[in-house]
């Protein structure tokens, strides 16, 4: 198997797309670090791993506290004697910071929301890099540290200034990390999804499938693949960049579609 042995670490793995990358790498061997802040859903995905024969423990997790991410690097290390892949899927847009918060004009956005959209998906991203990086560069074995950008980084959407600033940061931090830690043998990559659905859901299947060029559903299997590529051997000559998976949709948006 491909990542037999190999340990992983992923954030947001009680999520439908971090879930879906975390049970990917079990099924090829990787023992699992499932981290979120959710110890319901990531218990979850634990249990889905271990009834399929894989190998996975849950870390509990927040992503906005640097001392927190240290503490759980340090532990998946002491648990399982190193790290050899990071990856950051933690994150989303406004909606994250609580039930009923909406997405609006960054003029009429709540500073606290804004400031908590940003910690999470690029200070989330900045300091689990920063801890795995300096496990990574102790072990001596090189290593893949995948984060997460999204096509709103790139092209900006209406209503989501805060997100877009984040991910494009995220992207930005990943070319540089590339380029500090490829002396190394660490690769560092971005991953940019355009809009994921979930395959029981039928909401919001019409923007769904107009917003791509292929007229399909976006799974999130469309996306752990590329992560798991990245991560792979096959990836080992891929770093500084940022891989768009959205169906061709960021080559006609228009910032607000």
């Amino acid at each position: 198997m491909e990542f037999e042995g190999k340990v992983v670490l992923v954030t947001g793995a009680g999520g439908y797309i971090g879930g879906q990358a975390a049970r990917d790498f079990a099924a090829e061997g990787a023992i699992v670090a499932v981290c979120d802040i959710n110890e319901s859903t990531m218990r979850k995905t634990v249990d889905d791993i271990v009834a399929a024969g894989g190998k996975a423990k849950a870390y509990k997790i927040n992503v906005t506290d640097y001392d927190d991410v240290v503490r759980v690097v340090n532990d998946v290390v002491k648990d399982w004697g190193k790290l050899d892949i990071s990856v950051h899927v933690a994150g989303g847009s406004a909606r994250i910071y609580g039930r009923g918060v909406k997405y609006l004009p960054i003029v009429k956005q709540d500073i606290d929301v804004i400031k908590y959209v940003v910690d999470v998906n690029l200070y989330g991203a900045i300091y689990l890099a920063k801890a795995a990086a300096t496990r990574m560069i102790e072990q001596n074995t090189g290593g893949r540290i995948i984060s997460f950008s999204s096509i709103v980084g790139i092209n900006g959407l209406k209503n989501l200034a805060d997100y877009a600033a984040a991910k494009a940061g995220a992207v930005g931090f990943s070319k540089a990390l590339a380029k500090e830690l490829g002396p190394y043998g660490i690769t560092v990559n971005t991953v940019a999804p355009g809009v994921v659905q979930r395959p029981d859901s039928t909401a919001g299947d019409e923007y769904t499938l107009d917003t791509n060029l292929l007229h399909k559903k976006c799974l999130a299997t469309d996306i752990t693949n590329m992560v798991l590529y990245l991560a792979s051997e096959k990836g080992r000559f891929i770093t500084g960049e940022n891989i768009v998976i959205d169906g061709g949709r960021s080559l006609s948006m228009k910032g607000s579609d």
